[in-house]
């Protein structure tokens, strides 16, 4: 990693503290493979749901913008309002 890529954060005290424990139990080799990992794992699963989200677009299983507002007005005892 280059220096340019580094970037350094503050953690609040808890959290350092939370982080420094997780280290000394052996959970990962220092504070920065911690927070990596963590970030890492996080990043992974954001990708994995909109991959659900994608799966179910290209099966067919979606609602058109246009039923979904016609949905809610309906839950709700809305009028659709006058086009401009």
């Amino acid at each position: 990693m280059s220096e340019a890529a580094k970037t350094t954060v503050i953690l609040a005290p808890e959290v350092d503290d939370f982080v420094r424990g997780e280290v000394e139990r052996g959970v990962a080799a220092s504070i920065d493979d911690y927070v990596n990992d963590v970030l890492r794992a996080q990043q992974d699963e954001l990708w994995a749901r909109i991959q659900v989200g994608i799966d179910d677009i290209e099966a067919g299983h979606f609602t058109s913008v246009e039923e979904a507002f016609a949905s809610v007005r309906e839950e709700f005892g809305l009028k659709k309002s006058a086009s401009k």
